[in-house]
């Protein structure tokens, strides 16, 4: 019988199949800052009549003490900039694999954060698991069927960026959940970053291009707004909450397969088989580096 602690993990895992799909499907009609401003923005308006209506003690709360969201808003806006630009870039899976990486960064953040936590290297999971990831990531920005050698795709870089700032995002909503509710949580970071876009979509992008495509892209635009960044976070922070953020990776590194599957059916994306293998490899060996922390208590998979 499933557990009723997994639930919230289960529902951000298959919501997070799309996020992916949709900014590449998005990219066609807005530019990456207006998009993120709209996607955001929509989670916010989402998240904030729910904390009012009822958690609205535990909201006011948090909100006296609104700078511990400052960092993570920072956090959560330059991976967003960063991620969504990748996509752009390269093909949605690939995008995709490589963020996987950030649980390499997330080992090595807190190796660097926490000093009662350095007795995760002493693991031989630890340098396995490192050596398998390296070798995943190097597999599948090479393994490219048509790539031309001595070509660099910077979407790659931007993609392991975006990696770094997700890794350390989940180390400060770790610490947060801890002390805040989640939904309250995400309700505040959510609305801090909405001006971060705004400003980045007023300087570099264009708000007025929502009056000029359809209902049917505009819902699509909110809608994953509201569902891939609103709810689909809420759920992660309430799961990292309840099972650690370590079990939560776990879950959520299956993702890359379906969207593998759905944008080989949406935009005929087919992987090589170097980096099928590859990413076969990267996936291993980060839940390699997941086993390594739970068996040393790794801050983010205890609570």
């Amino acid at each position: 019988m499933l557990q009723k602690k997994y639930i919230p993990i289960l529902i951000a895992t298959f919501i997070w199949i799309w996020p992916t799909i949709f900014v590449k499907y998005l990219t066609s009609y807005f530019d990456n800052y207006t998009q993120n401003f709209y996607r955001y923005l929509a989670a916010a308006a989402f998240l904030v009549p729910i904390n009012l209506i009822f958690f609205r003690k535990e909201f006011v709360k948090a909100l006296k003490n609104i700078r511990q969201f400052i960092f993570p808003t920072l956090s959560v806006v330059a991976f967003q900039l960063l991620w969504v630009q990748s996509i752009e870039m390269l093909e949605p899976t690939v995008s995709m694999l490589l963020n996987k990486a950030s649980v390499l960064f997330v080992a090595l953040f807190s190796f660097l954060l926490f000093s009662d936590e350095r007795k995760l290297l002493s693991s031989s999971k630890f340098p396995i698991g490192s050596i398998m990831a390296i070798i995943g990531v190097t597999g599948v920005i090479i393994g490219k069927a048509n790539a031309q050698l001595g070509v660099f795709n910077p979407g790659i870089l931007l993609a392991l960026l975006a990696a770094v700032c997700w890794a350390f995002y989940l180390i400060l909503i770790k610490t947060i959940v801890r002390r805040t509710d989640p939904i309250v949580s995400a309700s505040i970071i959510f609305s801090l970053a909405v001006p971060f876009f705004f400003i980045a979509s007023l300087l570099f992008g264009n708000l007025n291009v929502i009056w000029e495509n359809s209902a049917r892209v505009n819902t699509i635009l909110f809608g994953s707004g509201i569902f891939c960044v609103g709810i689909a976070h809420a759920f992660n922070y309430k799961s990292i909450k309840l099972i650690g953020a370590s079990a939560s990776s776990n879950f959520i590194l299956i993702t890359p397969l379906f969207t593998a599957i759905a944008s080989y059916f949406i935009f005929g994306e087919v992987l090589s088989l170097i980096q099928i293998i590859s990413g076969t490899v990267l996936v291993s060996g980060c839940i390699v580096l997941l086993h390594a922390a739970n068996s040393n208590r790794f801050p983010l998979s205890r609570e």
